[in-house]
């Protein structure tokens, strides 16, 4: 542990350096407190044992630096004086000082109260590393509830939807075809205008009106094109339903071994069009040893095109996105997508894995890809992160245990 000391006796900071030093510590010794106020700005020092009386900068000073600083790690101070007056030691502790040594000091008090204040510091940060997996597990356990009841919603939502959808697109079809034979029937009819208008001029004056009313030539120009984007406008809706059933995950596969650096070649070939429309490069950095993956497949291929995808879409022209693959030596298989993108917003990144959350402009995205990543990689036991910094781009990583911790 390193302790930072500051005195300015030279005797009295060469006792204090020989006996730490005999105890395993590693010291750093300053003559002030000023020094030692620079230096702890500098480093981190888990103990710090300061004279009271100094000049420059007093104990009391730096006591209270310290405990005014930004660290978020902290600091146990024990404090050396001559004074053994009960309101001075009063006065000190209040000021931020864990503990006291009068001085002259004696070498085996030194040696327990420092053991104390390591243990104390100890304490501390298995206190705190607590506390972050707490943190953590609570944020997973949100995620986790907020994805369950998604779900079951999705899961009926892509039922219901799934019926209407059918109907239109069935009645489509059926009014495609029609009026295909129907615009053939009016070709047919306007093939006999002269003999009708020979015949009844009152009647062809009248069907000649109706075709001019109903500006017919436009309708019979433009009615391929109105139902090709009815056409995809269905098919968009298909794919948000059946986005919402795989975030349900419904039919899931059966386990199976998967080679995780081929799945990355076929994604990259799947998404080649994207890639050439989106004027951007593809880098495949995989490890060649890596160990195969016990998994859903169809569900990690699907996780593999979102983020893949994602990187894509989040480069601009003429950027690059690299995916990397590694394995630790427990089989744990990591996957790395890295893009030269604009960056995500740090209010957006705890949301980012928010079911329907999308930073996208509307109708650019359902906000479902993410979501449904994180729900699989969770059900396979995996974790999945992001970090992003602004004007630099997103890397999205993905830890995959050899196979799922359920089965």
């Amino acid at each position: 542990m390193k302790i930072l000391i500051a005195d300015d006796s030279a005797m009295m900071r060469h006792v204090l350096v020989e006996s730490l030093k005999q105890w395993d510590y590693e010291i750093v010794a300053t003559e002030n407190g000023a020094e030692a106020w620079e230096r702890y700005q500098k480093e981190r020092f888990p103990l710090v044992l300061s004279d009271w009386m100094m000049p420059e900068m007093d104990g009391l000073e730096l006591v209270s630096r310290i405990r005014s600083s930004q660290s978020t790690d902290y600091t146990y101070i024990i404090l050396l004086t001559a004074k053994s007056e009960k309101e001075d030691l009063v006065h000190a502790m209040e000021a931020g000082a864990d503990d006291f040594l009068i001085k002259p000091c004696d070498t085996e008090e030194l040696r327990v109260r420092v053991r104390e204040g390591e243990r104390i510091i100890r304490l501390e940060q298995s206190l705190a590393e607590q506390n972050r997996r707490l943190r953590e597990t609570q944020a997973a356990l949100v995620q986790s509830e907020k994805l369950a009841g998604l779900g079951q919603l999705a899961a009926g939502m892509a039922h219901e939807i799934n019926n209407p959808i059918s109907i239109v697109a069935n009645n489509l079809s059926v009014l495609r075809r029609e009026v295909a034979v129907l615009a053939e029937t009016l070709s047919s009819y306007r093939r006999l205008s002269e003999t009708l208008a020979s015949a009844r001029p009152d009647l062809a004056d009248e069907i000649r009106q109706l075709e001019e009313d109903s500006d017919w030539e436009w309708t019979e120009e433009n009615l391929p094109r109105l139902f090709e984007s009815s056409s995809k406008g269905l098919k968009r809706v298909r794919d948000i339903v059946n986005n919402l059933r795989d975030f349900a995950r419904l039919d899931e596969a059966e386990l199976d071994q998967m080679d995780v650096n081929a799945a990355l070649q076929s994604t990259r070939q799947v998404l080649a069009h994207k890639v050439k429309d989106g004027q951007v490069t593809v880098e495949l950095c995989l490890r060649d040893d890596l160990p195969g993956l016990i998994c859903h497949p169809a569900k990690i291929h699907q996780v593999l095109y979102n983020l893949l995808l994602n990187g894509i879409q989040a480069t601009a022209p003429g950027g690059r996105v690299i995916v990397r693959t590694s394995a630790d030596d427990e089989g744990t298989i990591t996957v790395e997508v890295e893009d030269h993108g604009s960056g995500i917003e740090a209010e957006h990144l705890p949301r980012i894995f928010d079911p329907f959350f999308t930073t996208r402009p509307v109708g650019g995205g359902t906000g479902l890809g993410l979501a449904i990543s994180y729900g699989i990689v969770r059900d396979h036991g995996g974790t999945i992160e992001v970090e992003s910094e602004m004007g630099r781009g997103s890397t999205f990583r993905v830890m995959l245990p050899p196979r799922p911790k359920t089965e």
